[in-house]
């Protein structure tokens, strides 16, 4: 059951929406029912826990030689 963000037509409020099936849509704020879809970023999920993109695997070097752009990583 994917998560998707919205924003209402009528009180231009932006929120997610866990989507499931015929389930009929409407703003947790107005109870509109006039919503617009918002394109997302997908998440990314990993096999290994809690990580941080500096313990991810890349290339050699600390987030493949900075390509991440955190500070803590040596960009940025």
């Amino acid at each position: 059951m994917p998560l998707f963000d919205f924003v209402c037509q009528q009180c231009h409020a932006n929120f997610e929406l866990l989507v499931r099936g015929n389930d009929s849509l409407r703003c947790p704020d107005c109870q509109g029912t006039q919503l617009e879809k918002l394109l997302g970023v997908p998440a990314a999920h990993t096999g290994r826990g809690s990580s941080t993109p500096c313990e991810l695997p890349m290339a050699p070097g600390p987030c493949g030689q900075g390509g991440c752009g955190l500070p803590q990583c040596g960009s940025g």
